[in-house]
């Protein structure tokens, strides 16, 4: 993977997963951008240029690089528009079943060492914060996220990344709390052991089976769910 891709991959995160820039918020200069990433210059700026062309970054002259107030990438598509409508769990369930198992094969085969090492790190910190029944949903979405920038599609991660904010936002309006079934977190440990081996299949069948345990253990499939 290029290392501009790789930067781009996490500067769209910083905006759109953390929300550490808002839309009208400036970034930091390149060369600020550069030591943070550990990265040069001259990648910050191809992955800069890059955000700018997708409408997700814009440069004004003699200011700096901001946040675009609207990201074209988003709306091109409507995807934006799952954040704030009001959808039902089960559909994004369905959704999530019809594309993360995919990526999830993907990531296992096309991810970096790097990607390899954070996704990894993450299902270890979300196991060992995980002493109560109630899950770390922000760490569960970490892990997730972590998974589809694996991928390296850039169209089925930002997907996946709004699919994962609507998740959240469906629980609070059903006012449910995600729980951390004994038999998800050994969902995400089997995840992590294919990916560990590189064994897309293997990645592919462990998140198939991660999402039928959600679906029914949040009571989803009361109806017939095709998978």
């Amino acid at each position: 993977m290029k290392r501009a891709d790789r930067i781009k991959s996490e500067l769209m995160d910083m905006i759109m997963v953390q929300k550490r820039f808002l839309p009208g918020d400036k970034l930091p200069n390149e060369k600020e951008l550069a030591e943070e990433l550990g990265v040069s210059r001259t990648t910050v700026r191809e992955a800069v240029q890059y955000l700018v062309t997708q409408g997700m970054l814009e440069v004004r002259r003699g200011k700096g690089t901001y946040v675009m107030e609207a990201s074209q990438a988003a709306e091109e598509f409507g995807f934006d528009s799952l954040k704030v409508m009001h959808v039902k769990i089960r559909d994004l369930y369905e959704l999530r079943m019809m594309l993360e198992p995919q990526m999830a094969a993907m990531a296992a085969v096309r991810a970096t060492d790097g990607e390899l090492e954070e996704i990894l790190r993450i299902g270890k910190e979300l196991k060992e914060s995980s002493t109560v029944r109630e899950e770390n949903s922000q760490g569960n979405q970490e892990f997730h996220n972590a998974v589809a920038r694996a991928s390296h599609n850039e169209f089925g991660i930002r997907l996946m990344e709004i699919i994962n904010q609507a998740l959240v936002k469906a629980f609070e309006e059903n006012r449910l709390k995600q729980t951390l079934y004994t038999d998800m977190l050994l969902d995400h440990s089997m995840i992590m052991e294919y990916m560990k081996l590189r064994d897309g299949d293997g990645a592919r069948q462990a998140m198939q089976l991660h999402i039928r345990h959600a679906i029914r253990d949040y009571g989803l499939d009361e109806q017939e769910t095709i998978s």
